[in-house]
């Protein structure tokens, strides 16, 4: 389904822009589309479990290409693999590149499930891009999906994907919780973990809610990442060296390698404060699943509390 909506407001983010309601969406979106689940996919071997179980569902072939601890990968040796369409993520707002000209007869399909708005910069031929504005934002759902390809479109639903008004019920549930002491903790993380359940059975593609689109055109991206790059910039101070997304356009989290994460991580709950990881391990083999932990830096969270985190996190790196 395309945009419905203000074109002007709706401008940044292109004629061929579409909008579906989560990033795996976009992907089912993309491998239902024409003769694609024909094709043979080259993925990298550091990435969310999600991505591969999509995969595995719609039955499509697949192979893995090595991500380096820098977050690099060796064009080289993609060369020597047998695919008709590379997989590319653009981890924590890093933007990966291959030689357009090198992959001229390749799908190059872009992840860039951190980052807010994305093009086509490196002209490539055949192009797919998506995001997922729930992982980076403070929207309930929604992913924009960016492609010089043709997709199906008629195979997005015309209704609400049922995880969304469960998500926003959470969402509410947790802002009483914080602001007005009603509810619970426990409720809205029941809720929350509804929502998730929801989502990880959904097997159809929703167009992303109307109001999260408004919501959407409402956002004020510009200051939100000035305050993001600040924060970015308060912690590359503390860890310079541990720092692996250096290079960010798009700020979303601060993303340090250590080897003794696991501890780091449960001395951290011990002081109250839980931080992702991205991503759980799984079926391939890459130290960086075992190494790596991520700082939000969301101005949901005030400065004072950003501070306090700063502090922990500093306080709890030294004692390792």
């Amino acid at each position: 389904m395309r945009p419905i909506g203000g074109e002007l407001e709706l401008k940044a983010y292109s004629s061929n822009s579409y909008f579906t309601d989560s990033g795996r969406s976009s992907l089912r979106l993309f491998l239902r589309s024409l003769n694609n689940k024909d094709k043979k996919y080259l993925l990298p071997n550091f990435y969310c479990s999600v991505i591969e179980s999509i995969f595995i569902e719609e039955n499509i072939k697949y192979s893995f290409y090595k991500i380096n601890k820098n977050l690099t990968f060796d064009e080289k040796e993609i060369l020597k693999k047998d695919f008709d369409v590379l997989y590319i993520i653009n981890y924590f707002g890093i933007k990966m590149e291959v030689n357009s000209s090198t992959f001229e007869d390749k799908i190059i399909i872009e992840d860039n499930v951190f980052f807010n708005n994305f093009d086509n910069s490196s002209k490539y031929k055949n192009w797919f891009a998506f995001n997922s504005f729930r992982k980076i934002s403070q929207l309930s759902s929604g992913s924009l999906i960016k492609t010089n390809l043709k997709l199906d479109l008629d195979l997005i639903k015309n209704s609400d994907a049922s995880f969304h008004n469960i998500k926003n019920i959470a969402k509410n549930i947790k802002y009483e919780f914080v602001n007005n002491n009603l509810f619970s903790e426990e409720e809205y993380i029941d809720k929350f973990n509804e929502a998730e359940n929801k989502i990880n059975l959904q097997k159809d593609i929703y167009p992303m809610n109307s109001d999260c689109i408004s919501h959407l055109i409402s956002l004020d991206i510009k200051d939100e990442q000035i305050i993001r790059k600040k924060r970015f910039e308060q912690l590359f101070e503390i860890f310079p060296n541990e720092c692996i997304n250096k290079e960010s356009l798009y700020y979303s989290f601060f993303i340090i390698s250590i080897k003794n994460r696991d501890n780091f991580r449960k001395l951290l709950i011990n002081n109250n404060i839980f931080l992702p990881i991205h991503w759980p391990k799984n079926n391939t083999n890459n130290l960086l699943y075992d190494t790596i932990i991520s700082i939000p830096l969301f101005s949901i969270y005030t400065d004072k509390e950003f501070d306090y985190l700063i502090n922990k996190i500093k306080g709890v790196y030294e004692k390792l």
